[in-house]
């Protein structure tokens, strides 16, 4: 089955550090929650901590955590008894995914994880960034929207020796209707 370009980008690199910039309906979001929770079901009961970032809660909670729910889901793999609402976990395999924001800084000071991965970037500062890439052992995903023509991004991140960098569009998303492919075009 063919799969966003993105997709085969996150699951091949290894890179410690993977950027991906795409427009919108390019299928960064899907792809690399896809490969996140491949990554648990190959390393079961590993204990892997998986850190997964946006700017506010309200965004996260209406993106990407009802991205992650649904490709568990339609999987077969959501269990509401591994699902902590409370706390925004979820223990997949036996590995912790939480989710969390960076509008409350306290959060981001002591947690440690192996995986991070910051939806949207864009949308955190630097100090936000500072803080999680100190506490993140393994590998980081970053992805964004290419809206801003200056951000820390490309200066503290994309010039570093350790990146990958990958820049995807609609047209690398073979799941999108004609409709929505008309509209972007429009």
């Amino acid at each position: 089955m063919k799969q966003p370009t993105t997709y085969y980008q996150a699951k091949k690199s290894k890179a410690k550090i993977q950027v991906h910039q795409g427009g919108s309906r390019s299928g960064k979001t899907y792809s690399i929650c896809q490969v996140l929770i491949q990554l648990c079901f190959r390393n079961r009961c590993a204990g892997i901590v998986i850190t997964i970032v946006r700017k506010t809660f309200p965004a996260l909670r209406s993106s990407i955590m009802r991205d992650f729910i649904h490709i568990l889901t339609e999987g077969g793999n959501y269990y509401e008894e591994h699902h902590n609402k409370s706390n925004a976990t979820y223990n997949l395999f036996g590995n912790l995914i939480e989710f969390i924001s960076t509008d409350q800084p306290q959060k981001l000071r002591g947690r440690k994880r192996d995986i991070l991965y910051v939806n949207e970037c864009n949308e955190i500062t630097l100090e936000d960034w500072r803080q999680l890439l100190l506490r993140t052992t393994g590998r980081i995903f970053v992805d964004y929207n290419p809206s801003d023509e200056h951000h820390w991004i490309y200066e503290h991140i994309l010039e570093r020796d350790d990146v990958d960098f990958f820049q995807t569009t609609y047209l690398d998303n073979p799941f999108l209707e004609q409709s929505v492919i008309d509209e972007i075009e429009r």
